[in-house]
């Protein structure tokens, strides 16, 4: 058995066998254990940090690739929304229709047998992007011409909203209405126009 105490670093070489594995195996451990420390564990954690990168790109990719094939289908609905726009932005009225807007519905009226007492436009009510135009409708005549006159607004090329109506019979004795709405239409704004 080899006392320990009896050995001397300086003399190492002439150290039994047994004694000298023995310290080649504690310095490989030591020197395995300082480079596992100093180099292996920051190489391991930028390996994880590779691995989430790549999870994290790769996720990405498959956004990006869905985004892709989905844009086909994105650019058809643009293309309908786009039509839809348009066909709204021609049912409202530019300024200069707004006169002969107020002659067609009178027209709707007179080819209804309906007799106007007042229509005329209301202030413009500014609202997100739009102005609101009302439109004061007071006339007289039978109960089914007023509902016809009604389906012709509706009808018209132009958006034009009947609300708050009300009526009431012109007599006790006559089956005449007289007949009062608030009809809307719209108008854009020019600064909405110009963006």
């Amino acid at each position: 058995m080899v006392d320990l105490q009896e050995l001397d670093l300086d003399e190492i070489t002439e150290w039994p066998l047994v004694a000298q594995s023995i310290l080649v195996v504690l310095l490989v451990l030591v020197i395995q254990g300082v480079g596992a420390w100093f180099y292996l564990k920051p190489q391991v954690a930028g390996l994880e940090a590779l691995k989430q990168k790549e999870g994290t790109l790769k996720s990405t990719i498959i956004t990006k690739t869905n985004q892709v094939a989905a844009l086909p289908k994105l650019q058809a609905q643009l293309d309908e929304l786009n039509s839809r726009y348009d066909l709204l932005l021609k049912q409202l009225p530019m300024e200069k229709e707004l006169a002969s807007m107020l002659a067609s519905v009178n027209e709707h009226g007179i080819e209804n047998n309906l007799t106007f007492t007042r229509i005329d436009w209301g202030d413009k009510q500014e609202q997100d992007f739009l102005y609101r135009l009302p439109l004061n409708i007071e006339l007289t005549g039978d109960y089914y011409n007023i509902g016809d006159f009604s389906e012709a607004i509706a009808r018209s090329p132009r958006i034009i909203n009947l609300d708050d109506a009300s009526w009431h019979r012109v007599s006790q004795e006559s089956s005449s209405l007289h007949f009062h709405v608030k009809a809307y239409t719209y108008q854009f704004k020019p600064e909405a126009e110009s963006d």
